[in-house]
């Protein structure tokens, strides 16, 4: 009798959308993660960001840039995304600001920003942070 009822509070919960994730032993206790959008050469990305980490010799970094006085639409841009030899979920961090007198736009790709550096719109600064951000 109690499989059938945790049977039928699966259906149930399944018909509404929300279908409690089990393992062989049991329940898996989830946890809320807030996905961030980006762009990847024009497209929406969606990563996690879980935040600033220490470096240990041997780790691989992408570079990831944070537009600091942009549009509102403006996202972190990226360059490389997972099944590409150059993947890693850990990004230096690189600030992208206009300069005064230039017209803020939305930057979709790495070769926009470089476009909007060598135009002399824009200045690009290294941070001394590393975030892990994995890719979606």
């Amino acid at each position: 009798m109690r499989r059938i009822a945790a049977l039928l509070t699966i259906v149930a919960a399944s018909l509404f959308g929300v279908v409690p994730a089990v393992a062989a032993d049991g329940p898996v206790r989830q946890f809320p993660q807030s996905v961030t959008l980006g762009f990847y050469r024009g497209q929406v990305v969606s990563y996690l960001d879980f935040g600033p980490v220490k470096l240990t010799r041997g780790n691989k970094i992408a570079p990831i840039w944070v537009v600091a006085n942009g549009v509102e639409a403006q996202r972190n841009i990226i360059d490389t995304v997972p099944g590409r030899r150059d993947y890693t979920p850990l990004w230096a961090v690189r600030v992208v600001t206009w300069k005064d007198g230039a017209t803020p736009r939305v930057l979709r790709s790495r070769s926009a920003v470089d476009a909007a550096v060598r135009s002399g719109q824009a200045t690009v600064r290294s941070m001394p942070i590393v975030v892990n951000c994995p890719v979606l």
